[in-house]
């Protein structure tokens, strides 16, 4: 399970790049890593207790599939961070 804070955190990244004038280098990626924090905010969404309570047990899957798509973006994001500025 994601916890809330790491969220923030991975929110809050491009807000600190913009501060450090690191994210006009690197504007798409910083993206993906924003678009994972909201995925990683949707998988803290399916574990509410109005949706426990209604699905079931399939809530599950939703929470699965979201951090899945989370933790993928996030990779993506990284890593081209990462190799748009050693290239740089």
């Amino acid at each position: 399970m994601v916890d809330v804070w790491f969220v923030v955190a991975t929110l809050l990244t491009p807000v600190f790049a913009e501060y450090a004038k690191i994210r006009v280098k690197a504007e798409k990626q910083f993206n993906f890593i924003v678009a994972a924090g909201i995925f990683f905010l949707l998988s803290i969404g399916f574990t509410a207790d109005f949706m426990v309570n209604l699905a079931g047990a399939s809530y599950i899957w939703g929470v699965y599939l979201f951090e899945f798509l989370g933790w993928l973006f996030l990779l993506i994001g990284v890593l081209w961070a990462v190799f748009a500025g050693l290239l740089k």
